[in-house]
């Protein structure tokens, strides 16, 4: 039986390479915003995002420090709060490349 391993959530985001796909969810609940928060502390650049199922807070705080480069995504929403911010800056202005799939 193998046992489970533990690291830390900087070593994890350590293992992250600027430039990876990861996939990301959670939207505005259940989000991993600790990691999140971490791979912008380590300045990570040049992700490829793919959002499942909706993608919130956690991509849009990605896209405004940077360290998105494209994003495959069925929705992008703030929930009540509306269009997220980044996110739509990073569209309009087109520094994020994205792949809809609604």
């Amino acid at each position: 039986m193998n046992q489970a391993q533990f690291v830390t959530l900087a070593e994890a985001a350590g293992s992250v390479p600027s430039g990876a796909k990861i996939a990301i969810g959670g939207a505005m609940i259940m989000s991993p915003m600790a990691f999140v928060r971490e791979l912008v502390r380590q300045e990570k650049r040049d992700l490829d995002l793919v959002v499942v199922p909706v993608g919130g807070i956690n991509v849009d705080l990605l896209v405004g420090a940077g360290c998105a480069r494209s994003i495959e995504f069925p929705q992008i929403s703030m929930g009540e709060f509306g269009m997220a911010p980044n996110f739509r800056r990073g569209v309009e202005s087109g520094r994020i490349v994205t792949h809809e799939h609604s």
